[in-house]
């Protein structure tokens, strides 16, 4: 073969590489998908590991983080998912209105009109596959904006939607919630007002009160409670922000609140400072070393009142572990007993008796002091209910006989139509009203 065809050959293979290369970068770039009417971003949003923006001199980049997100760049914080989620949800929902392709423009200087060049507003969804998106000039009608993406020829007219956002002050994309924590996910919680304090704890049974005494809780009331304090929103941050945490010298705290989950060493904590000149508090959350000011309605929240959490059912009882019911009154005895075929007492529904207990709500409480027990008549009450649950001798690790579940002793009514209960074990004489007496036996 001469030389001359041996060239003309290898000629034609390299133009054939070149065009099977352009070729296929153009079928596959992401620029030729995106035509008028299309979506400018296509992209999973699950992939998308973090998000750059550029404003001017304002820089700062929002990663995604095993516990959300989290501004790394320019500020470093805790990011609102919610902002996150914004500009997400606002660039896939962004529309090409008109495209101007790299072939109706002469040069760079035709790029520089449209602001694009050198663009000082930029954004950039890391994870995804084009680059930086470039916000140029906006349109004569002022409701468009044009757009490229970095080492494009290719000019997109877009709505200002996506510029509306990133040119928010870096403030904006920060998280202001004070509770982070999803309740469900709350175990325990501890509130100190002064010397004071007030503790909770769920359990498989619900939530129940630790101190300052052991009492059963308003499961309702609890979780509308952290439903409350999680919906509380910094109002601004304070310009020093980045508090030292041992400093306590600012920390006049009339109210404190300690979140414990079980995936967390440590509890999450909220300070409140004493409401300033301006009328509202100020939060700590110590775990991110920020403060701001909150509504009034914060320290309210997180110095709650011990009887708005409280469960006001007289008793709530199970009676799948009861055998036995023990009736006494006025000196006679009288036992309902579970057997094979049903309550060995016919004539009430014994589970009857447990609902009218739940539904019997507590007006009043009073210190089952000795002068209390003795103006109740409850130091040798002549009425009491025992639900007692009995043990065979076949039972495991256990001596058989009767065992206590819950006993009540029913004091005559008072004046203003009240029924004294106390409970055994309780501190406390309960005041419900005396219609309770026409649903026990």
């Amino acid at each position: 073969m001469s030389r001359i065809a041996t060239l003309l050959l290898v000629l034609a293979a390299t133009g054939l590489v070149v065009f099977v290369g352009t070729t296929h970068r153009w079928r596959f770039s992401t620029e030729r998908v995106i035509q008028p009417g299309s979506a400018l971003f296509q992209f999973d949003p699950e992939e998308i590991t973090g998000i750059s923006i550029k404003n001017g001199d304002q820089s700062f980049r929002i990663q995604r983080s095993e516990d959300g997100w989290r501004l790394t760049k320019g500020i470093e914080d805790t990011a609102s998912s919610e902002a996150v989620n914004a500009i997400i949800q606002t660039a896939l929902e962004t529309l090409v209105l008109d495209r101007i392709d790299a072939t109706e423009l002469r040069d760079d200087k035709s790029l520089s009109g449209y602001g694009v060049l050198k663009s000082s507003l930029q954004i950039d969804f890391k994870g995804d596959k084009p680059s930086s998106l470039l916000i140029g000039k906006t349109s004569p009608d002022g409701n468009r904006q044009y757009v490229s993406f970095e080492n494009s020829k290719a000019i997109y007219l877009i709505p200002k939607d996506i510029t509306r956002l990133i040119t928010l002050p870096i403030e904006n994309f920060r998280d202001r919630r004070l509770l982070p924590i999803n309740p469900a996910q709350i175990e325990r919680v501890i509130f100190r007002k002064g010397n004071s304090s007030l503790e909770l704890e769920r359990d498989t049974k619900g939530w129940k009160i630790l101190r300052p005494l052991n009492a059963p809780a308003d499961d309702a009331a609890v979780e509308d409670l952290l439903s409350k304090i999680h919906a509380l929103r910094l109002e601004s941050f304070e310009s020093s922000s980045r508090l030292d945490s041992a400093d306590d010298s600012r920390l006049d705290s009339p109210a404190e609140a300690q979140f414990f989950t079980s995936n967390a060493e440590v509890p999450y904590s909220i300070r409140l400072s004493a409401p300033g000149s301006a009328g509202s508090a100020t939060a700590h959350l110590d775990a991110r070393k920020i403060s701001g000011p909150v509504s009034l309605n914060a320290t309210s929240l997180l110095a709650p009142d011990i009887e708005s959490l409280r469960d006001t059912a007289l008793l709530r009882i199970n009676m799948d572990l009861v055998d036995i019911i023990r009736v006494e009154d006025n000196g006679s005895t009288r036992d309902i007993a579970r057997t094979r075929e049903g309550w060995s007492d016919n004539a009430r529904n014994v589970e009857d008796i447990a609902l009218a207990l739940a539904n019997a709500k507590v007006s009043a409480r009073l210190p089952a002091t000795p002068s209390e027990l003795e103006r109740c008549a409850l130091l040798r009450p002549s009425k009491r209910i025992t639900f007692l649950s009995v043990l065979s001798e076949n039972t495991p690790e256990a001596i058989a006989g009767e065992y206590v579940i819950a006993r009540l002793s029913i004091g005559p009514t008072l004046q203003d139509g009240e029924l004294p209960v106390l409970v055994e074990g309780t501190p406390e004489i309960r005041l419900v009203r005396a219609a309770l007496l026409q649903a026990l036996p």
